[in-house]
């Protein structure tokens, strides 16, 4: 399956956000105290992120955290416009195998689950949102995952793909169509992760503006 990753702070901050807070923390803490099942579920899903950001291009701002997978140490920058020749936001193409992501989609069920419940793994997620100070790590999990999920317009799919080339790649420009399709895009890319805040909306829409 191939997604749309930006190349935007807010993104690849909630994303980063995930794995140790989250899901290390469940298995590696908690396991005893969870079903066999539920331990399965959360470890499945800590070895699917960490796959995911393999997939990942060195080209993004946080590529120190991540060591490039094989032939991606190479590739240069590039630069994505608009019809009017402004610079935009750079989306990267990833490809990942689709039960990836509903490993991925399964896992952020029972934790939303979880906390509407009872039980250890309930009592699991409220000692982890009390020690690491954040209430929403389940929240964010599932608004990160969405982004994960949006199908990818073709138009726009098609000329990124080509900034995930291996070597030079100087610019892209966008025509009319595309840049529709990426203004739509990188749109539902701040919805998702907005939280239904006016405030952080505006701020971080202006990234792609």
């Amino acid at each position: 399956m191939r997604f749309l990753v930006p190349d935007d702070p807010v993104f690849l901050g909630m994303f980063i956000g995930i794995e140790q807070p989250l899901l290390y923390n469940l298995y590696y803490f908690y396991r005893n105290d969870l079903s066999d099942g539920q331990a399965l579920l959360i470890r499945a899903a800590y070895d699917r992120w960490g796959e995911i950001q393999q997939c990942f291009p060195s080209q993004l701002q946080w590529q120190a955290l991540v060591p490039a997978a094989p032939g991606q140490g190479d590739r240069k920058g590039w630069a994505l416009h608009d019809s009017r020749g402004r610079q935009l936001t750079c989306l990267y193409s990833v490809d990942v195998p689709a039960e990836h992501l509903h490993t991925l989609r399964a896992c952020h069920t029972m934790l939303a689950r979880a906390e509407q419940a009872t039980g250890r793994l309930t009592e699991a997620l409220d000692e982890l949102a009390e020690e690491t100070n954040m209430r929403c790590l389940v929240d964010n999990f599932g608004r990160v995952l969405d982004v994960m999920e949006f199908k990818a317009p073709p138009g726009l799919l098609k000329a990124v793909g080509r900034g995930a080339q291996t070597g030079p790649v100087p610019a892209i420009t966008l025509d009319a169509a595309q840049e529709a399709e990426y203004q739509d895009f990188c749109g539902r890319v701040v919805y998702a992760l907005s939280a239904g805040d006016g405030f952080t909306h505006t701020s971080h829409r202006a990234l792609y503006s």
